[in-house]
Order: structure tokens, then sequence, then C-alpha cells
């Protein structure tokens, strides 16, 4: 059976997100383990909240939940994302 091109497509791009997420995280800590600055920690996790966890949180949902519920808690998740990145910012700028 093969895999329709859209399909494909989305699929790559998923990995390509996750490997760049990925990066962005272990630079991330690697910036915060070097100055144990709180709010390079808390960039870290909202970018990893909103690139891993969302697809992770995708696709454990596609298997254990129905199609209707997915989309939101995949969202969900990337709105606590945004919110730790913003926090991050504020954080940055008030020292």
């Amino acid at each position: 059976m093969t895999t329709p091109p859209l399909l494909q497509l989305t699929e790559a791009l998923t990995v390509l997100k996750l490997v760049l997420g990925l990066m962005i995280v272990v630079l991330a800590v690697y910036g915060y383990r070097r100055n144990a600055s709180r709010p390079m920690l808390l960039l870290g996790t909202g970018i990893a909240m909103m690139t891993l966890a969302s697809t992770m949180v995708t696709i454990i949902a596609s298997i254990v939940l129905s199609a209707g519920s997915v989309a939101p808690l995949s969202v969900g998740v990337e709105i606590i994302g945004m919110c730790l990145i913003l926090y991050a910012i504020v954080l940055a700028r008030r020292k």
C-alpha cells in the first residue's frame, strides 16, 4: 500500500519539526546550564511544549481518543508552550 504524497509531505515536515525543536531545546538547556538563566530554561521548556509535546500529544490522543478531541488537546499544549515563552521573555526583560 502506497502513502499519498500529501501524507508523505506531512510526515516529513513533522519529523523536521521534531528535529528542529529538539535542537533548539538542547541549545536552550546548554544555555541554561552555562548561565543559570531561568528565562532560558522557560524558553526551552516552552519550545519543547510547542514542538515535542504537542506532536506526542497528537499521536497519543489520535490513538486513544476520538478524532474530535485531538486538535483541542494539541492546541492546548501549544498554548501552554506559548505562555511559557512569553513569560520567559517578560522575565528576561525584568533583569
